[in-house]
Parts: C-alpha cells; sequence; structure tokens
C-alpha cells in the first residue's frame, strides 16, 4: 500500500471514518499517512495479515471484494463484486 490508496480517500466526506487493515505498514507509508491527516480527516492504518484479497465496507453494512490492488484503480480491468457476507462477519474476523 502506498499513497496512491490514500489519494483516493481525499473526496469522503468530513466526518467519515475510514481504517485500512494493510499486510505491512512501512517507515513511509507512515509519512504519507502523517502529510494525509495534515490536509484531510485522519486515517486509521492496522497491521493485518490473515488475507491478500482487498474488502470495502461502507457504513458497517455492504461489503465488496476488490479482485486486485487499489492502488491499480482505474490502470486495469479487474472485479469489483458485491458479497454476500455480512459486514459484521468480516470485521469479527480483522480483530
Amino acid at each position: 500500500m502506498d499513497d496512491t490508496v490514500l489519494n483516493l480517500f481525499t473526496k469522503r466526506a468530513k466526518g467519515v471514518p475510514l481504517t485500512i487493515y494493510t499486510k505491512d505498514i512501512s517507515k513511509q507509508l507512515l509519512l504519507d499517512k502523517k502529510k494525509h491527516d495534515q490536509q484531510y480527516d485522519p486515517v486509521t492504518i492496522k497491521q493485518f495479515k490473515n488475507a491478500h484479497d482487498r474488502f470495502l465496507i461502507i457504513d458497517g453494512t455492504e461489503v465488496y471484494h476488490i479482485g486486485a490492488s487499489l492502488k491499480d484503480l482505474g490502470n486495469k480491468w479487474f472485479a469489483f463484486s458485491k458479497m454476500e457476507m455480512s459486514a459484521s462477519e468480516i470485521l469479527k474476523r480483522l480483530v
């Protein structure tokens, strides 16, 4: 994950929380987060090593599976699917 992913979420409405779970939190990512948080609502980044796939959970209810890296969004063709699994079920597995 890098700053291109953070840039995707700069248009979110003020007060909308964002938590990103990622395998590795590098020093560069922490610097990018600090820079982002100075201009926009803060982002929470947590380490999570148990999944390779990407998931987008909206308002704690809707779950989407994203079949490629978010940093490649718009550059490559990939699947983006709504899942029937509840957001609470996925969130339980994250903690």
